[in-house]
């Protein structure tokens, strides 16, 4: 008999994950039940001290309690009515109990007569930011090490919570902002000419209408672009944690050490942030090819402006 413990830090468990290996344990309980009912039947007509068996089940079972943010709870005994509940209702599960053993026992006559009892176990506890797993096996008998596997690569070959999209998140807000405010902020400068009393400053200066359009492209960006990513960003970012007092106001920093520390299990609230991620990016990806043509555009129109204004007495 040797015990693990299983902890995922700073990885990114899918449903899907959590999903294969349910129903692995699914199918392996069933597997070994189904050989103890042949091999009862194969047994029942010969003498105790002549029966012989590989799996005489005494007990095992798959036991999962659930619980959603609505404050029910619901403890299934039974793999298929577990995961009919579990997609239906992903988004609503707050946290989930899964209790898995093999309790059973071998036998054989001849040529060698043995009786040997075994108690192997597997249990998970799986919130929105962590999944522990407390392993029970039995090297002799082997009979979760597929179970095992199957449950370690998953959480060894996740991906890492603390991604490119988390890293460089001032670099994504600040490139969609510019660009999205890039635009709006060239033809606001634009109109502005039409004013005598600025007309002549924007002309004359020639580097005001530029850095103008700059300036308010961040502005008008960083208003858009705002409320445009935080919604993806939401679930995902790290928490903050209080930094201190200064200037008057109390300072708060990101919790790195509690983000790094956790993992990100998609069930309820972050049952979404893979495909918040993947909007993020597509967001990211659109605007840096849009800004290049949107400088371009700027440049020539500063040049105009430029040129127009060196007639400009």
């Amino acid at each position: 008999m040797y015990n693990d413990t299983i902890k995922a830090e700073n990885k990114i468990i899918t449903n899907n994950d959590l999903q294969e290996i349910f129903q692995l344990m699914g199918e392996t309980l069933k597997k070994y039940q189904k050989t103890y009912e042949y091999e009862m039947r194969q047994n029942q007509m010969l003498e105790l001290m002549y029966q012989n068996y590989t799996f005489k089940d005494d007990g095992s079972k798959m036991k999962v309690t659930v619980s959603f943010y609505d404050n029910t709870t619901i403890t299934f005994d039974n793999y298929d009515n577990f995961m009919s509940i579990f997609y239906s209702r992903l988004d609503e599960i707050k946290n989930m109990d899964v209790y898995y053993s093999l309790n059973y026992s071998t036998k054989t006559t001849e040529p060698v007569r043995t009786n040997k009892s075994y108690y192997q176990s597997i249990h998970m506890y799986i919130t929105e930011s962590k999944i522990e797993i407390t392993v029970k096996l039995d090297s002799e008998d082997p009979k979760l090490e597929d179970v095992y596997n199957l449950i370690k690569n998953k959480i060894i070959n996740a991906p890492e919570k603390y991604d490119e999209i988390i890293k460089n998140k001032s670099k994504i807000t600040n490139t969609v902002a510019f660009a999205i405010g890039l635009i709006p902020s060239i033809i606001i400068v634009s109109l502005l000419l039409f004013i005598p009393t600025l007309n002549k400053i924007i002309l004359k200066g020639f580097v005001i209408y530029p850095i103008a359009a700059v300036i308010l492209a961040f502005i008008v960006g960083n208003l858009v672009a705002s409320s445009k990513l935080d919604k993806y960003y939401k679930n995902i970012v790290p928490e903050k944690k209080y930094a201190g007092y200064s200037d008057g106001k109390a300072q708060y920093e990101d919790d790195m050490d509690k983000f790094l520390g956790t993992s990100e299990i998609l069930i309820g609230k972050k049952v979404n942030n893979l495909e918040d991620r993947k909007e993020i990016r597509n967001q990211y990806e659109k605007y840096k090819k849009l800004l290049p043509k949107e400088l371009l555009g700027l440049l020539i129109i500063s040049v105009i402006i430029t040129i127009i204004g060196l007639f400009i007495k």
